[in-house]
């Protein structure tokens, strides 16, 4: 019912705000290397959709998507905050703007593939249960090129070079000086 969509939807939104704060703590304290937090984040997430998948399949067995929607709402806080955390660490100096626009323009260009080939697979067999697993199918093989063909430390080593580079804001960055007026004409 409309109902228990808005409850659902407000758990996961609510539970995806510790997953956040989680994710900043996992990084502040090094709790987890940075492609571990991502990874940790991707299997949070699929494990929880596979759930979904196996054991929510009628309106009696709706119950069990409350007892998963809390840790798919955490894993959702979690990976975001991890995926950029990783991301920022592996710019170079001075490239930030590019890189980010370039980050920006893969994820909107490739965001629309997994809900194509999800709503492909539920049309064409019906079998919404099936259909979900294409999540946890993308996100577990963006995750496998992760691990197997990101070198993070090389990348952090390269990077350290051009790290004066950077753009400083906040407490940390140098005042700009007053910019000069032009002069005048007599």
């Amino acid at each position: 019912s409309a109902g228990d969509f808005i409850i659902i939807a407000l758990l996961f939104v609510l539970c995806a705000i510790p997953g956040a704060i989680t994710s900043i703590k996992i990084a502040d304290k090094e709790w987890l290397s940075l492609k571990a937090s991502v990874a940790g984040a991707l299997v949070l997430s699929s494990v929880c959709l596979c759930c979904v998948s196996a054991f929510v399949y009628s309106s009696g067995t709706g119950p069990y998507v409350y007892a998963i929607v809390p840790f798919l709402g955490f894993a959702n806080g979690w990976v975001y905050p991890a995926q950029r955390n990783l991301l920022v660490a592996l710019i170079p100096g001075g490239c930030e703007a590019e890189m980010m626009g370039f980050f920006q323009f893969s994820a909107m260009s490739l965001s629309w593939a997994p809900s194509l080939v999800f709503l492909a697979m539920g049309e064409t067999t019906s079998d919404y249960r099936l259909a979900i697993l294409v999540c946890p199918i993308f996100w577990l093989g963006g995750l496998a090129v992760l691990w197997f063909c990101v070198d993070v430390d090389k990348g952090l080593a390269e990077v350290e070079a051009t790290l004066d580079k950077r753009f400083k804001s906040g407490g940390d960055a140098a005042p700009a000086p007053a910019p000069k007026a032009a002069p005048e004409k007599a």
